[in-house]
C-alpha cells in the first residue's frame, strides 16, 4: 500500500450533519489502488458500525468502481490519478471516486438482468454498486474530473 497517500480532513459540516471521519486518497492508476480504497472504506464502515454482509457489499462496490476509474476511466495511464474521498456523518457513509476521464452516461450502461446484459463483459461493477449502495450518482465536476458518488445509510 505504499502507493496510497492519505490526507485526513477536519470536521466541517456536510449536508447530512457534521463530518465525523473524512479522508482523501490520491492514487496511481494501477490495479492495486482498488485494494487500497476498499481497505480504507471498510475501515471507516466498521467504525460506523456496519457489519457482515453490508460490509462485504460496500467493499465490493468500492473495489469495482475504483477498478472502473483505473481501467476504463484513466486507462491505466500512470500520468493520471484517481482521487477518493471517504467521509462519514452520523447518518451516512459517502465515497466519492474521481478519475481524469470524460466519464460515461449512466443510462447507457446495460441492464445486467436483461437477457443481453447477462452475457456482456462490462457493466457488472456499476450494476453491483448501484444494487449494494443506497445512492449512486455520476457527474463531471468543474475541474473536468469524472466523479462517482456512492452513499450508504447507517
Amino acid at each position: 500500500m505504499g502507493h496510497c497517500r492519505f490526507r485526513h480532513s477536519g470536521s466541517e459540516l456536510g449536508n447530512a450533519g457534521p463530518v465525523l471521519d473524512a479522508t482523501t486518497h490520491i492514487l496511481d492508476s494501477i490495479l492495486e489502488s482498488a485494494d487500497c480504497v476498499e481497505s480504507a472504506a471498510l475501515e471507516v464502515a466498521r467504525r460506523a458500525g456496519l457489519r457482515e454482509t453490508t460490509l462485504e457489499h460496500v467493499g465490493l462496490a468500492v473495489h469495482e468502481i475504483t477498478l472502473n476509474a483505473v481501467v476504463h476511466g484513466n486507462r491505466s495511464n500512470l500520468h493520471k490519478k484517481v482521487i477518493v474521498t471517504i467521509s462519514r456523518t452520523p447518518d451516512t457513509l459517502q465515497i466519492v471516486i474521481a478519475d481524469q476521464s470524460k466519464g460515461f452516461d449512466l443510462d447507457s450502461v446495460s441492464d445486467r438482468l436483461a437477457p443481453h446484459g447477462i452475457v456482456e463483459g462490462s457493466g457488472r461493477g456499476i450494476f453491483l454498486a448501484r444494487k449494494f449502495m443506497d445512492e449512486f450518482s455520476v457527474q463531471r465536476d468543474r475541474a473536468g474530473w469524472h466523479r462517482v458518488t456512492m452513499v450508504k445509510y447507517l
